[in-house]
């Protein structure tokens, strides 16, 4: 199954959150599979897709993240799975 994560970083929390990307990397185990990560220029916010399906573990690896940061995580489609879908 294919996740939409957009995590938003406190202003305050900026510089903690990119010492720990830095220091740790995105901490994905090896049940998720990262297929793009993208920031915005101010550097306050950002998405990834990632693959799993293990949903707990993605639970668990965005609990790091949760002291820093708001993270919003959306179950989505791919184009072709919709396409399925609808016909």
């Amino acid at each position: 199954m294919l996740f939409l994560i957009h995590f938003e970083i406190d202003p305050e929390n900026r510089d903690k959150s990119h010492v720990r990307l830095k220091t740790l990397g995105d901490g994905m185990p090896q049940k998720i599979k990262p297929l793009g990560t993208w920031f915005s220029v101010t550097l306050l916010e950002g998405w990834a897709i990632v693959e799993t399906q293990d949903e707990t573990a993605l639970g668990q690896s965005m609990k790091q993240w949760t002291d820093l940061n708001v993270n919003h995580i959306t179950p989505v489609l791919t184009e072709e799975a919709l396409l399925k879908v609808i016909t």
